[in-house]
């Protein structure tokens, strides 16, 4: 979406695949402005988009959804399907351009949480074990 509010590219889905992504990253290149990607935060679901945007040195923001829900609640009209959130959401990022700061700076982040999170299930595992057999050994 341009400032004035001209839809450049209707809303679309994309799947979390590298082929696609791929695709997204080279529509978004194709433009000849500065493009800045405006994603609300949904849990874990946008991590995988947003880092992969992010290592392809694209301007990635992650909106909080409760600011998202209130900005959204100053609309009449209160439809939700993902055509109009993400309309939303691209208008969002044009009223606050000057305010989006860049979420993921470094792509490496999701990885070390990555291995981080596996190493304490391991570690957790192990314990568990532990003391499943040491409760068996006492009985």
């Amino acid at each position: 979406m341009k400032p004035s509010g001209e839809v450049v590219k209707p809303p679309f889905e994309i799947d979390h695949a590298v082929e696609k992504l791929d695709s997204l990253v080279s529509l978004i290149n194709s433009f000849d402005e500065e493009a800045r990607v405006v994603l609300e935060d949904t849990g874990h679901y946008h991590l995988p988009v947003a880092s992969y945007l992010s290592s392809h040195d694209i301007f990635v923001c992650c909106i909080n959804a409760l600011r998202m829900k209130k900005y959204c609640a100053q609309s009449i009209r209160h439809a939700k399907t993902d055509k109009i959130d993400a309309v939303r959401i691209a208008s969002f990022g044009i009223t606050y351009w000057s305010e989006l700061t860049k979420s993921y700076d470094t792509p490496d982040t999701y990885a070390e949480l990555r291995f981080l999170a596996r190493q304490y299930y391991q570690i957790t595992s192990i314990l568990v074990k532990a003391k499943v057999n040491f409760s068996n050994l006492l009985d």
